[in-house]
């Protein structure tokens, strides 16, 4: 059992949401992402949970579907995801739960994947940006950025027999050697391997395809949408269409690669976006049933961007089963968290407009 640790590229992490009279730094993390139901039922709804007994609604910067306002497809921030605008409830004790749909056997739900032909995305299939008919693929788009660094995110897909994990993790960050008021000069982002299954021989073990940039400006999580849609950032788009050469391939799996860790450096820029694609795992497993690939067995993606493998018995195209793109602000530093009020005020003057800001005494958010 081991860990990899990567040292590449490093940015502190901040969100770009700074009033001139900041003191000090508060740092937070963006994420969004793709995940397809290979639950293998339908699934009528997703539920994202903040497991952090000090973290509440107030810490939340921006949720995909509930505070952003995509115009080109409507004046309604859950008109992007197929569930419609989720509800953000804080726990006590244990955090906060961010819930899409969830009536079960009602007429909104994800179709399964097949296992015949299974799904396969160039970045850009699972929500109204991509194509008119998004809602028939059964994969679909989230996002969430908060201030801080929760202590464990979880991803679930809510069916008529419960929750069901995900294949895609959520990224944590944690500051290094952090000075007060200053940027962190690294931080670490860490990648758990996911567990979908019960630990078993040649289980829970998955490709994890990574390419990066870094850009001149701050990104925020609408920047996070990897494709050409409207209205889209370019230089994150293009990771679509990186070349091999600034691909990395990784493996991640329970037992043999517990976590990918990574400690990323600045190079001048302010911001860094790093996507994330999630694959089941095609290859050679050592006798305990544990990811052993050989140097030629590594993944390649052929001009229709599909990520293969050439095995002895020929190619074998790999199966999606998601993607994690993060942001990571290094320049400007997040102000202490304001009262409701003046927080309220500053999202809607950046045209981040949240309503999550009423007031620190309500637990729900409608």
């Amino acid at each position: 059992m081991y860990r990899i640790a990567l040292s590449i590229l490093t940015v502190a992490v901040s969100l770009a949401l700074t009033p001139a009279t900041a003191s000090a730094a508060v740092f937070g993390s963006l994420g969004n992402f793709d995940t397809v139901n290979d639950t293998g039922k339908p699934a009528y709804g997703f539920e994202i949970d903040i497991e952090d007994p000090l973290f509440d609604h107030t810490k939340i910067t921006s949720v995909f579907g509930y505070d952003r306002v995509f115009s080109f497809i409507s004046p309604d921030p859950g008109a992007v995801v197929r569930f419609g605008k989720p509800t953000i409830t804080d726990v006590p004790g244990y955090g906060v739960k961010i819930i899409y749909g969830g009536t079960i056997g009602g007429s909104i739900f994800t179709p399964a994947n097949s296992l015949a032909a299974p799904f396969a995305t160039t970045g850009e299939s699972c929500w109204p940006g991509a194509n008119a008919g998004w809602k028939s693929n059964p994969c679909d788009h989230f996002g969430v950025s908060t201030y801080g660094n929760p202590a464990a995110i979880k991803y679930s897909w809510i069916t008529d027999t419960g929750n069901q994990a995900v294949s895609v993790p959520s990224v944590s960050f944690v500051p290094i050697n952090q000075q007060p008021g200053l940027p962190p000069p690294a931080v670490q982002a860490v990648i758990q391997a996911p567990v979908v299954q019960l630990p078993a021989p040649e289980a829970n073990a998955f490709w994890v395809k990574l390419t990066l940039t870094t850009l001149p400006e701050n990104v925020n999580l609408g920047d996070l949408l990897i494709g050409n849609h409207q209205g889209a950032h370019q230089q994150i788009a293009d990771l679509n269409n990186k070349p091999e050469s600034e691909t990395e391939w990784y493996q991640l799996q329970i037992g043999r690669v517990n976590e990918l860790s990574k400690e990323i450096k600045p190079n001048g820029d302010p911001s860094v976006v790093i996507d994330m694609k999630f694959y089941k795992y095609q290859g050679q497993f050592d006798g305990e049933g544990l990811v052993d690939p050989v140097a030629n067995e590594f993944p390649h993606v052929d001009l229709k961007n599909i990520a293969y493998v050439i095995l002895a018995d020929g190619r074998h195209d790999l199966v999606y089963v998601g993607q994690q793109v993060g942001g990571f602000n290094a320049n400007e530093l997040a102000a202490p968290i304001p009262e409701p009020e003046t927080y309220a005020m500053m999202l809607a003057g950046l045209g981040l407009v949240i309503t999550i800001a009423r007031r620190r005494n309500n637990p729900r958010l409608l």
